[in-house]
């Protein structure tokens, strides 16, 4: 009798260990051996695409030196644009958008400004806001400091069409009252007959306002299309401008009637370029239409030429102008970047800028044979 309960003990104690077991997660097996066969494929590397980073439509001036300009907070719009078309005949990625601004007093710093842009491909309106600083002006009233600002939509992966209608805000909605620190602010105007470098005034004769004051003074009184608080096309070479009002838009050089804007888009076009002026830079974007990264360690950068003379992008040789009297800069740049999959890398970002520049060297011969060229320039990366 002693010894079954002793034997029951022991198969409780037994029980317990197994229980313990299986909390544990350990369990008996028994070894082998097995053998199989599999495959892997290593993939291969897209080509890269470079494209030069640069103008579709310039109306700067590239001494900065503007004649006229247009307030927003002297009872002017909250809103000033135009309808302009770009060089590049299909719709274009859009990298950034330069403004000049005037500011006619005291130095301001943190001032919120916004750019939009309608008419992209496939969706809405795009915009930017920035704040920007100004220095003072060089005399109050009478002497303007004029600095460019920089609009940079690169990371929103917008394309537009070829034709669209921008606006630029102090604030940061569009079409807002100007903020206070914008009261000495103007923005430079240019002249659609002379100025525009790059690309076309859409509609010539006209810009595009939203004008709370409705006719303000500061246009010709015939002035059509204005209406409050609507973002509109009006018309501006109807008639006279407003003698009774000297600082106003046109009446210092009638010409001078569209904001002083470039904007830069990929496959666009670097401007600028005069014997002995400074270097232009040259910026690009690095596209991998793969679907695996890619590593790019260098990209470098040639002016086309049959050996004597520059080529047009089309390979078209222009007779006399000799590809000597332009030097590229920099090149090669060393990035070690790697591009993912389906991306595009900027060269207008700090973390990759651009160190690559053209100049046209002043030699002493006649270059006219040169002035007005389209020189076509190449990229290659490895």
């Amino acid at each position: 009798m002693e010894r079954f309960k002793r034997k029951k003990a022991m198969t409780i104690t037994v029980a317990t260990v197994v229980l313990l077991a299986i909390a544990g997660g350990a369990f008996a097996y028994f070894t082998s051996t097995g053998s199989g066969a599999g495959s892997a494929k290593t993939a291969t590397a897209s080509n890269v695409t470079i494209s030069q980073i640069g103008a579709g439509y310039d109306s700067l001036i590239s001494t900065n030196s503007y004649s006229q300009d247009q307030c927003f907070a002297c009872d002017g719009p909250n809103e000033l644009g135009n309808n302009i078309t770009l060089s590049t005949p299909d719709a274009a990625q859009l990298v950034n958008v330069v403004v000049a601004i005037d500011n006619w007093g005291a130095a301001e710093t943190d001032v919120p400004m916004t750019l939009t842009i309608d008419n992209t491909v496939g969706g809405g309106p795009v915009s930017d806001t920035q704040d920007f600083s100004f220095p003072a002006a060089i005399n109050p009233n009478t002497d303007p400091s004029e600095t460019n600002v920089t609009f940079d939509f690169s990371a929103q992966d917008a394309f537009v069409d070829q034709s669209f209608v921008y606006g630029i805000t102090f604030n940061t909605t569009p079409g807002a009252a100007p903020v206070t620190a914008a009261d000495s602010l103007n923005v430079a105007l240019s002249s659609s007959a002379t100025d525009i470098s790059v690309g076309t005034d859409t509609t010539p004769g006209s810009v595009w306002l939203d004008d709370t004051f409705g006719n303000n003074n500061d246009f010709p009184t015939c002035t059509t299309g204005l209406s409050d608080a609507v973002f509109e096309q009006v018309v501006t070479n109807c008639g006279p401008y407003n003698a009774d009002n000297p600082g106003a838009y046109g009446n210092e050089a009638v010409t001078d009637d569209i904001p002083a804007v470039e904007v830069n888009v990929v496959g666009g076009t670097v401007t600028g370029l005069y014997p002995g002026a400074p270097a232009q830079p040259l910026e690009y974007a690095i596209t991998n239409p793969g679907t695996g990264p890619v590593q790019v360690h260098t990209v470098s950068s040639s002016v086309d030429n049959n050996g004597t003379d520059v080529e047009t992008p089309g390979l078209t040789a222009v007779t006399g102008c000799h590809s000597a009297w332009y030097q590229i800069n920099g090149s090669a740049q060393t990035l070690d970047q790697s591009v993912p999959p389906g991306t595009t890398l900027f060269t207008t970002n700090s973390a990759t800028a651009t160190v690559l520049s053209i100049q046209m060297l002043n030699v002493n011969t006649s270059q006219d044979s040169c002035e007005g060229a389209d020189i076509g320039l190449s990229f290659s990366s490895n």
